[in-house]
């Protein structure tokens, strides 16, 4: 009995030595991965219907929250092409609106997730700009 074990065992010993640093490799690769969270600060800019204009926001910038590996959070920290978002408010109207946060307006790299945007909406006040024949009607009406 004690033999069978030992020639189990010795019977193609470096095959059974690759075999267990395969797999050592692949279970501290797998368990060892651990993602991590990071925010970044986004720029909103707001594109008006023509003849409007933004004259207040509650903020201008976003914090984004989001979640993978290092190398691909390292990418997004440093990416300039998700420095900035463009929303089309064009079709809201004047007066008080409200614009919601698209998560597909956000670009992020392959691997990272977002988790969260704050704030998920913005408050924005658009007036219409008037012209200078409106503006000399106003005065003559003042007067």
């Amino acid at each position: 009995m004690r033999r069978r074990w030992s020639d189990a065992v010795t019977e193609n010993f470096s095959y059974k030595v690759v075999a267990l640093f395969i797999s050592l490799i692949l279970w501290l690769t797998i368990l060892g991965r651990r993602d991590f969270v990071l925010s970044k600060n986004i720029e909103v800019d707001l594109i008006p219907a023509a003849g409007t204009h933004v004259v207040a926001q509650t903020t201008d910038h976003i914090k984004v929250k989001v979640s993978g590996p290092r190398a691909a959070l390292k990418k997004f920290m440093e990416s300039s092409l998700s420095q900035n978002i463009n929303l089309d408010i064009s079709s809201k109207g004047e007066g008080v609106v409200y614009v919601d946060i698209p998560l597909n307006k956000i670009e992020v790299p392959l691997g990272v997730k977002i988790l969260g945007v704050r704030p998920n909406q913005i408050q924005v006040e658009v007036v219409r700009i008037k012209d200078k024949s409106e503006e000399a009607a106003e005065e003559q009406k003042g007067l």
